[in-house]
This record gives C-alpha cells, structure tokens and sequence, in this order.
C-alpha cells in the first residue's frame, strides 16, 4: 500500500527535519543532513548516586574539602561547571548534595541532566522522575523531563507535562519554548505560534527567538512574514548561521532563488547551494525549478556530479512515475 502524503504536510515534515539547524554542505543522494557535533558518549552506573559516591571515597582529601560546602553550594558549582562542560566535576558535586541531602530536587536534576547530555535517557527519566516524587512542582525537573520525551519522539508526553509547567511560570520562556516546539512536531503550528510570539515579547533582543517564531512561519506558509522576522533575527545576530539558512530556506520557497543563493553561498559554494535549493524544490513539487537548479550545480562544478546528478536522476523518475 503506499501512502501518499499532501504536499503542505511533506513540507511541514521537510522543514522539520532542518528544523533550526544548518544546510548540510555534503548532501549525500537524496538525503539532506543536519550539521550538528555529536557528543561523546560516556557510560554512567544506573546506580545514581551510589556509584559516584563510592568513587569519591579513594580520594578523602576531595571528600573532605566538599563535605565543607552546602548543599545549596554544591548544586551552585555543580550547575556552573556543566554550563561549562565540566561533566566530570559536576557529577562529584551532585553525588555529593544527594549524598547530603536525598531529597533534594535540584540535585537530582542535575544529576539528571548529566545522563542526559550523553543520551542515557533513562537514568535521566529515573532522577528527573525521583525529583518530581520529591518536588511535584519543581519547574526545572519537569521541563528536563519532557525533553527527555521530545528527543525520543514522545511529543504527547511532553506536551503534558509542559502544560502542567506553564500553570506554575506562564512566562518560563524554556517552557514556553519547548511546548511550541511540541506543537510544531505535532503538526499544530498554528497553537505554536502566540507562543513563540510571547517569547519573543519576553526576550526582544534575542535572536534564536526570532528565529524559532521564523520558523514557526515558514511551517504555516506565512513566507513573507518569516521573511521578515528571520531578517530581524539576523539584524540582532547577523552571524547567527541557523537564521540565515532558514532565512535562506523562505526565500527558495517564496520563489526568490537569487537571494536564497547568496544566504547559501556564504556556507558553502554556489554549486552545492544550487545543489540544496534544487533538493528542497523537488521535495515541495517545484519540478522544474528544481531541474533547473540541479543543472545549475553540474554546471559551475562538474566534481560535484555525482550528487547533483543523482539528485536530476530521482527527479526524473518522480516525473516518469507521476
């Protein structure tokens, strides 16, 4: 059986794909990827906190210095040094509050947010969970709980759990943002949008909110007015890469080619630029415009045949078989 999609919802689901991430520069077949670092996997004991503290032992003067600070204290330094990378540190510093203090939310949310980073969702979903025994309104705990559900693809889940958050803060702009980020993946864009809009008026001189709102707008079709707002973003940040590449996506769609060549090109060569534009043209129905510009790219930079020209062969068998 095979199941046609409408082309307004393979857009949507097109655009989600991209959604707030650069143009790959290597578009390999048919594929178009997202450019994004991968972080390194570690492995952590499912035992939290037992284990780390068991590994603070062999080492009494560490234990003896930390013992000295609060718990308030240690989840203090141990959110600072995660903000900066430091996984390692801030592990000994959350062991060290829960070792102090069990029921503390906050530490078990930090120690949550750990797992978290290196993709073991579920510890995380274990000490997010075990927070929110403790705490049944603790903010933090339950956004990074329904983020744990978005990434894995449980948008329901999230948008729960978020609803239920935004009744505690309605100007939490993390809340906000991911709950907008839940109707986007759901195909709700439209109960996305005053959210968004209310973020922005919480934080007018951020750019990733323009951005996200942008975006917004080019789900719904509303290809001017993202326009408009992507280029605000890029006013504020004008070295923001994820505005200018979806700034440079709404111009393809709005039928502007030459401006969405130039946003491109300053990532990456005109060929493969010509390359993605003919990729997402083809991917919307714009066939000829898309054969147009994957002939384009074999023009300027025959080296990058085989991409281009396997990209025009599966559009020429789309044609064939329509």
């Amino acid at each position: 059986m095979i199941l046609i999609v409408p082309l307004k919802n393979k857009l949507k689901i097109l655009l989600l794909v991209f959604r707030r991430a650069l143009f790959s520069v290597l578009l390999l077949g048919t594929l178009l990827s997202l450019c994004c670092c991968t972080q390194t996997v570690r492995s952590y004991s499912s035992q939290w906190p037992d284990a780390a503290i068991d590994s603070l032992n062999s080492d009494k003067n560490s234990e003896k210095k930390l013992d000295d600070l609060s718990v308030e204290q240690l989840i203090f330094r141990g959110n600072a040094v995660l903000a900066k990378g430091n996984e390692g540190l801030a592990r000994i510093y959350y062991a060290m509050a829960i070792n102090k203090s069990p029921d503390s939310a906050a530490a078990l949310t930090g120690a949550g947010n750990i797992f978290f980073r290196n993709g073991a969702f579920k510890p995380a979903t274990q000490a997010y969970e075990r927070a929110l025994e403790k705490v049944s309104d603790y903010s933090p705990a339950m956004l990074a709980l329904a983020r744990v559900h978005r990434v894995q693809g449980n948008y329901s889940e999230a948008i729960e759990i978020l609803s239920a958050a935004l009744t505690i803060d309605e100007q939490n702009v993390e809340v906000l943002t991911e709950l907008a980020m839940g109707y986007d993946n759901t195909g709700r864009a439209e109960m996305a949008e005053p959210l968004y809009r209310q973020v922005v008026s919480l934080q007018p001189q951020s750019a990733s909110c323009y951005n996200n709102l942008g975006f917004n707008l080019m789900l719904q079709g509303d290809y001017p007015e993202a326009i408009s707002v992507l280029s605000r973003s890029l006013k504020i940040e004008p070295d923001n890469v994820h505005a200018q590449n979806n700034l440079a996506i709404a111009y393809a769609l709005s039928g502007n080619e030459e401006r969405a060549i130039r946003l491109f090109t300053s990532a990456a060569d005109k060929a493969i630029a010509y390359n993605n534009i003919g990729y997402l043209l083809m991917e919307t129905g714009e066939w000829n415009r898309a054969e147009h510009a994957f002939k384009s790219a074999l023009e300027l930079n025959p080296r990058f045949y085989v991409r281009a020209q396997n990209n025009l062969d599966q559009l020429n068998r789309m044609k064939l078989a329509n």
